[in-house]
């Protein structure tokens, strides 16, 4: 049974009359009869009572009139549905992200796509850089917020604008009230760092920015997590560098500082399966790279 025939029984029913019905419809008066007897015969019913004047539906045809109209319904529904998910208006998608990226450049891209597509379920997770490239590769969640460089030739990145790290030190440190820190002040503090397996190139960063300072960093704790991190320094275990963005949200008990000349750099980017980009991946992903547009005229324009 073809829509098309379906349709032409609907004009006919609701004109009761074959021209108007052809015209409407923009086919010949012969061509609609043909059909809806074709589809009479399907049926093995009769639709309509044909005189050489007047056109009535049958009790069946009425019945049948009911549930055609709803099934049409149903199919325009699914159609719209379709065409809606196609275009990436409807649908999931599975976010991580670090927490760096959530004080700096997420919120506004997470607000312009929540503008923009309103009905797209988010699922949001926080994880750090190497969780990130496990569960992106097994397909737990659909783009990630990270910080580069990662060995995953199964993603795509893209850069996003990274920011310095400070120091953040005990607020009853001597060195706290310091608007800027040279570096080679910090000799004799014991060090709070991340893993180097979690960031490598970071993690070098800092002992190389140390060295070219005249020490070799103590290091006496190293946590994952930023505010971990914090937390050990609030308790005067030692002193650590953080994400700039991360002072407003600090915790108390923890002074703030950033470092004279060259200072460790966190880069930021987003990261998907080059395998796997669904419409709403594709909107998710233009609207980061509107954002990321309008920051870098912003940054260039006070800059």
């Amino acid at each position: 049974m073809e829509l098309h025939s379906l349709r032409y029984f609907v004009a006919i029913a609701e004109d009761l009359h074959f021209g108007r019905a052809a015209t409407r419809l923009h086919i010949t008066q012969p061509a609609l009869s043909r059909q809806i007897r074709g589809l009479e015969e399907e049926l093995g019913i009769k639709l309509l009572r044909r005189t050489k004047r007047t056109v009535e539906l049958t009790e069946a045809g009425a019945t049948f009139l009911v549930e055609v109209r709803k099934a049409l319904q149903q199919v325009e529904s699914a159609v719209h549905m379709a065409q809606r998910v196609a275009r990436g208006e409807i649908g999931s998608l599975r976010i991580a992200f670090t927490l760096s990226a959530m004080h700096t450049v997420l919120p506004k891209i997470l607000k312009q796509f929540r503008d923009s597509y309103p009905n797209v379920k988010l699922e949001m997770t926080e994880l750090c850089t190497l969780d990130q490239v496990d569960v992106l590769r097994t397909e737990i969640v659909d783009v990630g917020f990270l910080h580069p460089p990662i060995e995953a030739p199964f993603l795509k990145l893209s850069a996003l604008q990274g920011e310095r790290l400070i120091v953040a030190l005990p607020q009853t440190h001597p060195l706290a009230q310091q608007q800027y820190l040279p570096l080679k002040s910090l000799a004799a503090e014991p060090f709070i760092l991340h893993p180097r397996y979690e960031g490598p190139v970071l993690y070098d960063q800092i002992l190389s920015l140390c060295r070219n300072a005249g020490f070799e960093p103590y290091i006496v704790h190293e946590a994952v997590k930023n505010q971990i991190r914090v937390g050990l320094v609030a308790a005067g275990v030692g002193i650590a560098f953080v994400p700039e963005s991360l002072q407003p949200s600090g915790l108390t008990g923890v002074s703030y500082c950033p470092i004279v000349g060259e200072s460790p750099e966190l880069q930021l980017a987003v990261a998907w399966r080059h395998d796997h980009v669904s419409p709403v991946l594709q909107g998710f992903l233009q609207i980061v790279r509107q954002v990321t547009h309008a920051d870098a005229k912003e940054t260039l324009a006070t800059g």
